[in-house]
């Protein structure tokens, strides 16, 4: 499959395996192969553990997926340019098969097209040949810092989306902020579709493969682990992991309320962001998740009957003493010039309005009937404020290339 270099003394006084950042390239040429061996050999905390000269062969190419099991990189290096099908096909495999492991292409080819289909299959960093010693150690940087946040995280933040009634958007909006956490802020998250039946999450991610589901996790609370979770994962290109909704129809399913709560607790210890997708109303499971959350985005439109039920919801909220601070009201398809004023809209609901989403249901709708979230491609006003309210949530990232405190280098010791 590939020659393979294995630790040894060339490795030593460049840092514990904890904090160091292990390689593994796939394809890359000779010249391309020799820059990176000469550039991974005068870094600190870098190992080169596999050079492979093989694509990924096929969905039955178990040896090549068991082997990058077994020397689980931070870090993939894959050549596109012998032949772009087989890389993005490994990229996606790999991305799949290890979700923490960033996926980087070279290519000397610069075409936009290129960039995002690549970063469709996984990747993270697209690197142009010749390769740059300060381009690559850049992105290296980049992850060794994901790698050290991972390790020293705080418990994630678990945010309900609930909608007013039916409708509003719910599904649509959470899968955007989940997908702008994880591509455009480098959080590591997790969207729950917490819908008992014909959940919409991994159709408009084009993730309908999946076998099971989020109940069917909850139902496993006595053996939950990181390698149960794993095996109930789906993994989007953009970095976002999901845990899918039933796609059938189960009237004999129930799963207990404290289940939903064990299962939700067990995965904020392994995220950043846990985004739950809640279906309408206010049942038991939907309860139990607004209980366990660190807030709750109430999900309207602009029209009488959602604004009638958020006040109502509002209401209730408080009766059962969930706390105010922590409920956010979200009007969706907003207009500057609609036919109910933001003033009359708070006035109905007796509270003021955390985020206006503006309405453009046109380009929105049509990303949902493409299964691709608007990203990468989309200079929308819609994205725009969708983009500021995950940057409120998870910190505005560095701009690439530009240093802050020991710099971009700071990693490897620069």
């Amino acid at each position: 499959m590939g020659t393979e270099k294995t630790e040894g003394s060339r490795w030593q006084g460049k840092g514990s395996a904890r904090d160091s950042l292990s390689i593994v390239t796939v394809c890359l040429d000779p010249e391309c192969s020799s820059l990176v061996r000469r550039f991974i050999d005068s870094t600190p905390l870098t190992r080169l553990v596999a050079e492979l000269r093989h694509f990924l062969g096929g969905e039955g190419d178990t040896a090549f997926v068991d082997r990058l099991q077994d020397l689980q990189p931070d870090v993939c290096l894959i050549d596109f340019d012998p032949d772009r099908e087989k890389a993005s096909r490994t990229a996606e495999r790999i991305h799949e098969s290890l979700p923490d492991a960033s996926i980087f292409a070279a290519s000397a080819k610069a075409q936009p097209d290129l960039i995002i289909a690549a970063m469709r299959s996984g990747c993270s960093e697209y690197l142009i040949k010749p390769l740059d010693r300060d381009q690559l150690l850049e992105a290296l940087a980049r992850v060794g810092g994901k790698k050290r946040e991972r390790r020293e995280q705080a418990p994630a933040q678990v945010i309900c989306f609930l909608g007013a009634k039916g409708g509003t958007g719910v599904t649509t909006l959470a899968i955007h902020l989940s997908t702008l956490l994880a591509q455009r802020c480098h959080r590591h998250t997790l969207l729950v579709d917490l819908h008992p039946d014909l959940g919409d999450a991994s159709v408009f991610l084009s993730l309908t493969k999946h076998q099971y589901h989020f109940y069917d996790l909850a139902e496993n609370t006595h053996r939950l682990d990181a390698e149960l979770l794993q095996g109930f994962l789906s993994h989007h290109a953009s970095g976002l992991d999901l845990l899918a909704a039933p796609e059938a129809i189960d009237t004999t399913r129930h799963v207990p309320p404290e289940s939903i709560g064990q299962t939700l607790e067990f995965l904020r210890q392994h995220y950043e962001f846990v985004i739950v997708d809640c279906p309408p109303g206010l049942s038991d499971q939907n309860l139990t998740a607004i209980s366990q959350s660190d807030h709750l985005y109430l999900v309207a439109t602009p029209e009488i009957p959602a604004l009638r039920n958020t006040a109502r919801y509002l209401e209730y909220l408080t009766r059962i003493d969930y706390p105010a601070e922590r409920i956010r009201v979200v009007i969706n398809r907003h207009s500057k010039s609609g036919p109910i004023t933001d003033a009359q809209v708070e006035k109905a609901i007796h509270k003021s309005v955390y985020r206006k989403i503006p309405n453009q249901y046109g380009e929105v709708i049509k990303s949902i009937n493409m299964g691709r979230p608007l990203l990468l491609e989309s200079r929308s006003e819609f994205l725009r404020t969708l983009s500021e309210w995950a940057e409120s949530l998870a910190g505005k990232p560095t701009a690439t290339g530009k240093k802050e405190g020991k710099g971009v280098f700071g990693f490897f010791g620069r």
